[in-house]
């Protein structure tokens, strides 16, 4: 069978970015039919800004990339592009392997790293926002081609969270018995300020597009297909963990923290392994430290920050956003949501299908004698309120039941808040909530 690679000419390429370059509507993938891939997601300014890299077009014979992007959305649900950095703009020059990239924020400026294919890293930098616009700092590699015994590319950055919120870069591969490198930046973020020193990995994996966390003094290190070790030490030796996710096809996966909850960024093949699509995902811990990312999110038409009132459930830990000292915790059932004292909350917003509904059940738990109450909220913590349902002790914080209440109609697309109210150090524990159709 013959077969045949479709060229899509520049100019064809060029329109559709106009029509599609200020506001991208994005479901499950984010962004849809532009490419956007590698991405690694950062908080500013109380924004979500996205840094990625841009696969050209369908039908390449091979990975073909032309620049790097830079998105924003306050919803993790419409995304604005913001940026447009062009090799050609920096110590580069025109090239068609644009790799992965990331970005920091340090003293009010901002920080663009971008690969010169698996060449050599370099940095720009903005003191307009994390917008951009970015121009490349130092006229030449940051990390220039013969720095290690590895490739130069592929950066990670990551702030410690120790006093002087030292900032590191992290970057290369494990191939061909090579390993990643690591070294401290210095204050000005374009220079190190030490030697590069290579990371060692128990039972490695072969792979590019490391990526670095810290969550309660553990620090994560990660690549593709979902597979990370862990070290108490952030320069290791670090311990191989397994895979986080069953789907092995998943691209550079980068983890960040938002209204406290935690995302998963990643890519995925769209139909076209050199044409990619980028998804998000929630991502939770068990008490053991293992990653765990949820299956039903990743295969929804909806992303996150969207649900669905026709869904059997909603798992609680599927929020968008919540109170200060709300918790995510493994339990039986796989997570809960704990430590809801009085006036905490849960946000979930872009509700769709509410006007057939008109009841709503939680499965919870309560060990406090006087159990809590659940209001569900339109808008706001202070909305108007649509449900209001009491949670008795159910004996026991591992003992759980289904209450139900009445929901009043709402719109058909809302934001909704669940409010606790109560007293105690902890009203209540919530599985999920369900909603019913009017009879």
């Amino acid at each position: 069978m013959q077969s045949f690679i479709i060229t899509i000419p520049k100019f064809a390429i060029a329109l559709f970015a106009l029509f599609t370059a200020s506001i991208a509507n994005a479901d499950n993938p984010i962004i849809p039919n532009q490419g956007v891939c590698d991405p690694h997601i950062h908080i500013f300014e109380g924004k979500a800004y996205l840094f990625s890299s841009h696969d050209y077009a369908v039908g390449q014979p091979t990975y073909t990339m032309y620049d790097w992007q830079v998105f924003s959305s306050s919803d993790l649900v419409y995304w604005k592009k913001e940026f447009v950095l062009k090799p050609q703009d920096t110590y580069i020059g025109p090239i068609t392997t644009c790799f992965a990239t990331d970005a920091a924020s340090r003293n009010g400026k901002y920080y663009f790293f971008f690969s010169n294919g698996q060449k050599s890293t370099g940095v720009a930098i903005s003191t307009d926002g994390p917008g951009g616009p970015y121009k490349d700092a130092l006229g030449k590699a940051l990390l220039p081609e013969d720095l290690t015994t590895t490739t130069q590319y592929d950066p990670s950055v990551f702030i410690d969270d120790d006093l002087n919120k030292t900032p590191y870069i992290i970057w290369g591969y494990t191939i061909n018995n090579k390993q990643y490198h690591i070294a401290k930046l210095n204050e000005d973020m374009i220079s190190l300020a030490e030697k590069p020193r290579p990371i060692e990995i128990k039972n490695s994996w072969i792979n590019d597009a490391p990526w670095l966390m810290k969550r309660n003094g553990i620090y994560y290190l990660s690549s593709h297909a979902g597979v990370y070790a862990t070290s108490g030490n952030i320069y290791g030796p670090y311990t191989y963990r397994g895979r986080f996710c069953s789907d092995q096809t998943v691209d550079h996966g980068t983890f960040f923290d938002w209204h406290n909850q935690t995302f998963l960024a990643y890519g995925v093949p769209d139909g076209d392994p050199f044409y990619r699509k980028t998804k998000i995902n929630y991502a939770h811990f068990k008490d053991n430290g293992e990653i765990v990312i949820d299956p039903f999110i990743s295969q929804s038409p909806l992303g996150v920050a969207q649900y669905d009132a026709n869904w059997e459930i909603i798992q609680a830990e599927w929020y968008f956003a919540a109170s200060d000292g709300i918790q995510k915790r493994e339990n039986s059932l796989g997570f809960e949501i704990r430590n809801i004292t009085n006036n905490s909350y849960l946000h979930f917003p872009k509700v769709r299908n509410l006007n057939s509904k008109s009841g709503l059940s939680f499965r919870v738990s309560s060990a406090n004698p006087e159990g809590g109450i659940i209001e569900i909220r339109s808008a706001a913590t202070g909305g108007e309120l649509l449900c209001s349902c009491k949670v008795a002790n159910t004996d026991g914080w591992t003992n759980y039941k289904t209450v139900s209440c009445h929901f009043k109609k709402a719109a058909d697309v809302s934001d909704l808040y669940l409010v606790f109210k109560g007293t105690g150090n902890e009203l209540l524990r919530i599985d999920w909530l369900k909603f019913a159709s009017q009879n």
